[in-house]
């Protein structure tokens, strides 16, 4: 096992199963050369895999990464102990892999921190063993973005459900006070979001308590950084929502961990300003748990709600709830 010092191409790779085509099955990237023009190494990307028993998926996982084509590739497989023929597919393409393991953990966090101690790159990016790169030229723009001082790097994803639907996400410009407010725009997607070592340096370990949103810590101690960032419109990663993924299987849970993460990595706020932001995630706490009530509080109720946490006031969707409670009453 070791660092990927040329660009890979099918004929290097073992054969795919013989009812799969296209990319990154039977179609490959033009591979770059292994040194830029004036001699130098490509920027090293170093990725991480977390998997366990996704065998259906991780295949094109893997396939993905290494047809890239790209001369300074660390590519890191963290796998839970799998009992599935994950392992097995693994072990067809451990010669290209800087490291792998597979032993029992304390979930996907634990294998990303795993992973990323191993980690020597200068760009850091994980990529879940049920998505995909489909953009074959994705290492290669990051690396020119990376060689002109960018820090955070970040496209564009698709994701992809079992009726067939694709929905794309971007992602979108945001300083570290307005990632803090979750509820203002959709996070970016994680497998797009490429950030520099050193920056990445200063955010782990995660928290390994998380259970869905550790991208979204990562992201916020990487923006408390002040990177340099560029957001490309360009669809670079597929994530596939096929009814076992964790996001999909844990949906309940994912508001309670936005407030827990947003309220623990305010405090990098200023004293005045991390007040300020108390108040205001309470706010939404408040309006969320109106929303996804079983009947919606009548009039009564939330005047005494207001009369309580006068700074609901400032919300117009409260005022909404408000006018939707006498509507409903009329009704």
């Amino acid at each position: 096992m070791a660092i990927l010092k040329r660009s890979l191409t099918l004929k290097d790779l073992p054969p795919p199963p013989s009812d799969r085509t296209g990319w990154p099955w039977t179609e490959e990237n033009q591979p770059l050369p292994e040194r830029m023009p004036d001699g130098s190494e490509w920027p090293r990307i170093s990725v991480v895999t977390p998997s366990y028993n996704y065998g259906m998926f991780i295949e094109e996982t893997i396939r993905s990464v290494l047809l890239q084509g790209y001369p300074n590739l660390e590519y890191i497989i963290i796998d839970g102990g799998s009992t599935d023929n994950s392992i097995q597919i693994i072990k067809k393409y451990e010669q290209y892999l800087a490291y792998w393991v597979s032993e029992p953990d304390e979930g996907q966090t634990d294998a990303i921190n795993k992973g990323f101690s191993h980690c020597t790159g200068d760009l850091f990016v994980w990529l879940n063993s049920d998505d995909s790169y489909i953009d074959p030229t994705c290492f290669k723009t990051v690396s020119e973005l990376s060689l002109k001082g960018y820090q955070l790097i970040a496209g564009s994803c698709q994701d992809v459900y079992t009726d067939g639907r694709k929905e794309i996400v971007n992602s979108m410009p945001a300083t570290f006070e307005r990632y803090l407010r979750f509820w203002l725009y959709r996070g970016w997607p994680q497998p797009s979001v490429f950030i520099d070592k050193k920056i990445a340096n200063n955010c782990f370990p995660l928290d390994k308590k998380l259970y869905g949103l550790m991208d979204y810590q990562l992201f916020l101690r990487s923006l408390q950084q002040n990177p340099k960032s560029i957001f490309v419109n360009r669809i670079w990663t597929e994530i596939k929502y096929h009814g076992a993924s964790k996001t999909e299987q844990n949906y309940a849970g994912g508001f309670a961990e936005f407030c827990q993460v947003a309220g623990s990595e305010s405090k990098n706020l200023p004293q005045v300003s991390r007040f300020l932001f108390s108040i205001e995630l309470e706010d939404y706490i408040a309006i969320h748990s109106i929303i996804y009530q079983t009947t919606l509080p009548n009039f009564g109720q939330m005047i005494h709600l207001l009369a309580s946490r006068l700074t609901l006031a400032r919300w117009k969707i409260f005022w909404r709830l408000m006018l939707q409670s006498i509507l409903v009453k009329k009704i």
